[in-house]
């Protein structure tokens, strides 16, 4: 006879709104990215984020370099930013993209990267130049990422049934609007190669 006996945990929960982390400018990085640059690195997340978080938190195996060591093993492995992005038909296309994207949102706005040695930045040139800067994941915050996927996630799924609706109001035809879903779809699956 077994004896049933519940299981309690008093600690609260992390309660925070990664919407509101993902799609708004945080203080940080305001004043640095205009706001319709900031759209377009939130539509290029939403297709690309998931690959960028699964890059990072493969490099969170790996601990330390010879630059900085790394004895407690906080972060992943460091990397230049190129190098945390996968490579693949599409990531390759919109690499430079990719780049900002990393640079401005998983470094300065998530937190998540932490460069070896600060990039040199040139106001003249407007240019930050990381070729020789490596990046690492700090790894207390991989608790983030199952949040961040969902955000990614959930945010495909509004558009794709935002579009199917639409399809049907302009059309009112089921078949069309099934298809529009069916290829928003494919798109979205067609750019992970």
């Amino acid at each position: 006879m077994s004896k049933y006996l519940r299981v309690i945990d008093t600690q609260a929960p992390v309660v925070q709104n990664y919407y509101a982390l993902v799609f708004c400018r945080g203080e940080r990085v305001k004043p640095r990215v205009s706001l319709g640059r900031w759209i377009w690195f939130c539509i290029l997340e939403v297709f690309f984020g998931q690959e960028l978080l699964e890059s990072l938190v493969t490099t969170a195996a790996n601990s330390g370099c010879p630059e900085e060591p790394d004895p407690n093993r906080e972060y992943g492995e460091p990397n230049q930013l190129n190098l945390h992005i996968p490579s693949g038909i599409f990531t390759n296309l919109f690499r430079g993209q990719l780049l900002q994207l990393l640079y401005y949102k998983f470094y300065l706005q998530y937190l998540f990267l932490l460069p070896v040695s600060m990039p040199n930045e040139d106001e003249k040139a407007k240019l930050i130049d990381v070729a020789r800067v490596r990046f690492r994941l700090r790894k207390r915050l991989l608790y983030l990422v199952i949040p961040f996927r969902r955000v990614y996630l959930f945010t495909a799924v509004l558009v794709n049934v935002g579009a199917d609706v639409l399809a049907y109001i302009v059309t009112t035809n089921v078949t069309v609007a099934i298809l529009v879903g069916v290829a928003l779809e494919f798109i979205r699956r067609l750019l992970k190669l």
